[in-house]
């Protein structure tokens, strides 16, 4: 036996090693002289979403070497203070942990990212309030009860699994992220990314995309949420005088617009804008610090052109003077949402025969003439239509999990920001903390959804763009077979005559974060050359589309003859409206080869068809091999459709201005005035064609 273990490589033996202390830290027991892991061993949760470790404590002059996310599992080792860190976190903690493959680390994170196990054994009191709880949230609940004894968690049940929460809230413009974030966060799927041109659709103005799934678990996902700050989300938002006070609220507007600014009440006497959002929530019943987080989060702690009283929208051609939106209330999605919005302010709600209704725009002091008008009145607004219906957290108005009404799971949002709730809470707690009240009495509805993964979901790796699709596939003067189409198809086929000695191939990325190799000016051997053409996402994935291009042994006149004008490779001079059978007529085939004519997909075509821009004629030999391929094009056919209408004016209009693509066979077509160019003198003969002032010769 001794032999045999003289053979086992000193790196074998560390890792049997590693992936023991592993199984140790799995299990949370730890063999030491027969004493008891608690005796020796303090473990501890990462309570935040993500979390650096460094090689020393602090973050002068020390190394990133990992990253933890929320919920990993760590040894706890010695607590180290750092005075005057500039990070501002001045106690770290030394942690010791293995990864997936057993690999040991040690090293530093931020002692208040950590909940520790020794310090988890609550008061009996508070066991009995959380024990309703998931096993997955106590860890956190624990941790914050530890530093906020007063505060009180109470678990709120969603009406739906959380996998079906999440298929909800992944819907088409419901969950929406800055079009400026890494694109490993965005939606890809269908509607929300096309992958033919590398754009994401905006659903709100030209800024907010559709968050990715992955994005929308993260923030669905409560236990990512319980940490110090974020769980302001699930504060209950009812107003309470014994702790809303003005000082509150007042500490939420420094730093803002509305900071020491005052404003005219309902009587004309001016009131500040702490006092205002006071006023609001006795009227609203609605807690006056969330009011003040609301309206920064919709405006900026900057202001808005929805406050401003004398927007003019470009958009609409409209002016909107002397009007306010403070919540941006009816500012639904569109290119033009701030004027939505206005509109709203200007007309309020409408009865079914087109005029104000009047008691309901009366409670809410519509028009919304004054900043203060549009404070109290969207106040009222907010509590009615959410707060006092069950939306009485920021994450239920986000989110809606639990709502009377079981039909509108997932849907009545305030908010599209799929960050949006977390934002607020964090501003929410912000003014708490600076109006010193972060340790009095307060309640918490926290979300509980059956189906909860085991573990937090975490955030995607911010890995870039994965679209490794070409919007352009062209080989200058050719026509490939099958017509290019970048995500059905990746093998392309295209005859040259026997002269060719090169090709040029053109290749552009979908995306202009991926790259493409293997294009360019590309020689050609005798018989089939494959040319192969990478294009590489900026997350690493690739693609890759092959060119088999086939060299004739001899010139195409050796094949056929024809009386159609041509230049070996595309004939013209064909009437639009031809059948096939008649093109097929104006040409002789050699003996001993054979003709057949294609759609540009490359698919036979009858006899009795029309033609088409983009058609091909095929030769064939007496075995059957293609050796010739030519392309038919009609002059005014620019998008292959074998008419000459206004849909050939957009493809050209869009291909003049850098916007679209056009086919080589498609700019035979488009070059309507025979000058070599596709420009806008072919736009006008083509509409003059149309309106039937002028003929095309073809």
């Amino acid at each position: 036996m001794l032999r045999k273990m003289k053979h086992i490589s000193q790196r074998a033996i560390a890792r049997v090693c590693a992936a023991a202390l592993s199984c140790v830290l799995l299990m949370g027991v730890i063999p030491m002289a027969g004493r008891s892991v608690a005796d020796t061993v303090q473990y501890g949760t990462v309570i935040v979403g993500t979390a650096n470790v460094r090689n020393n404590p602090g973050t002068v002059n020390t190394t990133v070497i990992d990253v933890l996310g929320n919920g990993a599992r760590v040894i706890v080792g010695d607590v180290v203070t750092v005075p005057n860190d500039p990070s501002g976190s001045t106690v770290w903690c030394q942690v010791t942990y293995s990864n997936s493959d057993g690999t040991l680390f040690k090293g530093y994170i931020v002692d208040s990212f950590l909940a520790k196990d020794a310090n988890n054994t609550a008061d009996a009191a508070f066991e009995s309030e959380i024990s309703v709880f998931p096993e997955t949230y106590k860890i956190y609940l624990r941790a914050l009860h530890k530093n906020h004894p007063n505060w009180h968690f109470t678990p709120v049940s969603a009406s739906k699994s959380f996998n079906d929460t999440v298929a909800l809230e992944s819907r088409l413009g419901v969950s929406l992220i800055e079009n400026s974030v890494n694109d490993a966060w965005k939606s890809t799927e269908p509607g929300a990314y096309d992958w033919t041109t590398g754009t994401f659709t905006p659903y709100d103005g030209k800024t907010w995309v559709n968050a990715s799934n992955k994005v929308v678990m993260y923030y669905l996902d409560p236990r990512n949420m319980l940490s110090e700050e974020l769980v302001f989300q699930f504060i209950e938002l009812s107003y309470n005088p014994a702790y809303h006070t003005i000082d509150s609220v007042q500490a939420m507007l420094n730093g803002t617009f509305m900071q020491s600014q005052n404003i005219l009440n309902f009587n004309d006497v001016p009131t500040s804008f702490a006092q205002t959002f006071c006023n609001a929530a006795v009227l609203s019943g609605a807690n006056p610090v969330f009011l003040a987080a609301k309206v920064i989060q919709e405006v900026s702690p900057t202001g808005s052109n929805s406050v401003s009283g004398n927007y003019y929208s470009s958009y609409y051609k409209k002016s909107y003077p002397g009007l306010y939106n403070y919540f941006n209330i009816g500012a639904y999605s569109s290119p033009d949402p701030v004027a939505n919005g206005l509109a709203f302010a200007r007309d309020g709600w409408k009865n079914s025969d087109g005029t104000p209704n009047k008691a309901k725009n009366d409670a809410h002091y519509l028009p919304w003439t004054s900043p203060y008008r549009s404070i109290v009145g969207g106040s009222i607004f907010i509590a009615n239509s959410y707060i006092n219906i069950g939306q009485s957290t920021i994450y239920q108005m986000k989110f809606n999990i639990a709502p009377k009404d079981v039909s509108q799971y997932g849907n009545h949002q305030y908010m599209t920001n799929i960050r949006g709730a977390a934002s607020e809470g964090q501003k929410m707690y912000k003014a708490y903390n600076k109006a010193g009240l972060l340790n009095t009495e307060l309640h918490f509805n926290i979300p509980v959804y059956s189906g909860l993964p085991d573990a937090p979901c975490q955030l995607p790796r911010e890995s870039g763009n994965p679209n490794a699709y070409l919007k352009e596939l062209s080989v200058d003067g050719y026509l490939l077979t099958p017509q290019f189409n970048p995500t059905e198809c990746a093998d392309y086929s295209l005859v040259v005559p026997a002269s060719c000695s090169s090709i040029q191939v053109t290749a552009l990325p979908a995306s202009d974060k991926a790259t493409v190799t293997g294009a360019g000016t590309i020689a050609l051997g005798d018989g089939v050359t494959t040319v192969s053409i990478l294009c590489t996402a900026q997350n690493g994935t690739s693609k890759t589309y092959t060119l088999s291009v086939a060299k004739n042994t001899a010139a195409y006149d050796n094949y056929f003859s024809t009386t159609i004008p041509n230049n070996e490779v595309f004939f013209g001079g064909i009437s639009p409206e031809s059948s096939v059978a008649g093109v097929k007529a104006l040409f002789t085939v050699k003996d001993g080869y054979s003709l057949t004519y294609l759609n540009m997909n490359g698919q036979p075509k009858d006899d009795a068809a029309l033609i088409s821009t983009g058609d091909l004629v095929e030769i064939l030999d007496s075995t059957g091999k293609v050796v010739y391929v030519g392309a038919v094009f009609i002059r005014g056919d620019a998008n292959c459709d074998g008419k000459i209408s206004s849909a050939d004016l957009t493809i050209i209009s869009r291909y003049i201005l850098g916007i679209g693509t056009l086919t080589d066979a498609g700019k035979c077509g488009a070059d309507a005035n025979k000058d070599g160019k596709v420009s806008a003198a072919d736009l006008t003969l083509i509409s003059r064609y149309i309106l039937k002032l002028s003929t095309i010769t073809q």
